[in-house]
């Protein structure tokens, strides 16, 4: 009888399949890699500034938004531009320890403080202050921390 083990390979997300002591990489269809299914520019300097990214899937950021450190962002987030005039001042500026859950929108020329927490699914047209809580369409500040 022939036995068949599954191995996660956690460092490059493949399954790992053992046949007979011989391995075949196979790429998983439930694990890809941020790349594939993400646009996301400048991740390596992402990484650098340890920005987290949880459920990497369906990611937006414009290549001109400001990210700062330690910033959470779930997937189906979009980070982009509100205006057509100046692609560079029209992004937003999200400071360091910011969370942002999933299907969030984050438009144009606005800045979100320092450990904020963007709500999931908020459309967020306006700053948003340090230590804030923020959710909704349009997005409202809805506690303090």
């Amino acid at each position: 009888m022939f036995k068949i083990f599954f191995e996660l390979n956690k460092e490059n997300a493949h399954i790992i399949l053992k046949i007979f002591g011989i391995k075949i990489t196979l790429k998983s269809p439930f694990i890809n890699p941020v790349e594939d299914c993400c646009s996301i520019p400048d991740l390596k300097e992402l990484k650098k500034k340890n920005v987290n990214f949880p459920h990497p899937f369906g990611i937006v950021i414009n290549k001109n938004a400001k990210i700062g450190k330690n910033v959470t962002i779930y997937q189906n987030v979009t980070i982009g531009r509100s205006k057509f005039k100046n692609e560079k001042t029209c992004t937003p500026m999200i400071d360091d320890n910011v969370t942002i859950f999933a299907n969030a929108v984050l438009l144009g020329d606005i800045k979100i403080g320092k450990n904020a927490i963007i709500g999931a699914g908020s459309v967020v047209l306006n700053d948003v202050g340090e230590n804030c809580i923020a959710a909704g369409n349009p997005a409202k500040v809805i506690k303090k921390i």
